[in-house]
C-alpha cells in the first residue's frame, strides 16, 4: 500500500500567516516558546522554535490574530494543543532551530468560528497577490476606440515666396508633338495679304 503524502493527510486547508504566537506547557502554565507562526490551518499551527518540545506534549496556544475584514481590531485566540511533531532544522548563527507542529484540542465554537473566517479572509487575500495580472484589451477593441489627439501645434508662420526653380529639359516622345504657336511675325505675315505687283 502506498505511504499517503502530507497534503493527502491534512483534512484542513492552510493559509501562510505569520501570527505572534505562544507555547506554554499545560501543566506549569510558563511559557516555553514565544515565535511566530509560519501558517494555520483549522486543525492546526506550524511554527519554528528555538526549544524542543516532545511529540504528544500536551500545551496551551496563544496565538494573535490581526484584524481582519469587519473586525477593527486583534483578536486573541486561546486554546490547548498537541505536539504532533518537532524536527531539528540547520543551527542559524550557533542557534538550534526546530519545525514545531501543533494541533488544536480545545477549541471552542467561539474559537473555531474565528479562526475559520481569518482563515477564509486570508485565501481569499492572498488569491488576489498571486493572481495574473488582467491582460488589457484586445486589438482590435484598442483600434475600435480612437487615440487621444495630441495637442495642435502652432503653425509656422510663411517664408518669402522662393523662385520657381528651373525645370530640366524633359526628353520628347517621337510620337505624340504638342502643337506648336507660330511665332507672332509669321501669324502677321499670314494675316495681310501681299500686294501684286
Amino acid at each position: 500500500m502506498p505511504k499517503r503524502s502530507a497534503s493527502d493527510k491534512r483534512q484542513h486547508p492552510r493559509v501562510e500567516a505569520r501570527l505572534a504566537m505562544q507555547l506554554a506547557e499545560e501543566t506549569l502554565g510558563e511559557a516555553l516558546v514565544t515565535t511566530e507562526s509560519l501558517n494555520i490551518s483549522r486543525g492546526g499551527v506550524y511554527c519554528e522554535s528555538a526549544e524542543y518540545l516532545a511529540p504528544l506534549s500536551k500545551v496551551a496556544l496563544t496565538v494573535v490574530l490581526p484584524a481582519f475584514g469587519t473586525t477593527q481590531r486583534p483578536r486573541v485566540l486561546r486554546t490547548e494543543g498537541v505536539v504532533v511533531r518537532c524536527e531539528g532544522l540547520v543551527a542559524l548563527r550557533g542557534r538550534k532551530r526546530y519545525q514545531l507542529a501543533c494541533c488544536f484540542t480545545g477549541l471552542d465554537t467561539e474559537g473555531r468560528t474565528l479562526l475559520d473566517e481569518f482563515i477564509t479572509w486570508r485565501a481569499l487575500r492572498s488569491r488576489r497577490v498571486t493572481a495574473p495580472p488582467v491582460k488589457s484589451r484586445s486589438r482590435t477593441a484598442a483600434k475600435a476606440k480612437p487615440k487621444a489627439k495630441a495637442p495642435a501645434r502652432p503653425k509656422p508662420k510663411p517664408k518669402a515666396a522662393a523662385r520657381p526653380k528651373a525645370r530640366a529639359p524633359q526628353a520628347k516622345s517621337p510620337q505624340a508633338k504638342p502643337p506648336q504657336a507660330k511665332p507672332k511675325s509669321a501669324a502677321k505675315r499670314a494675316a495681310t495679304p501681299r500686294k501684286q505687283k
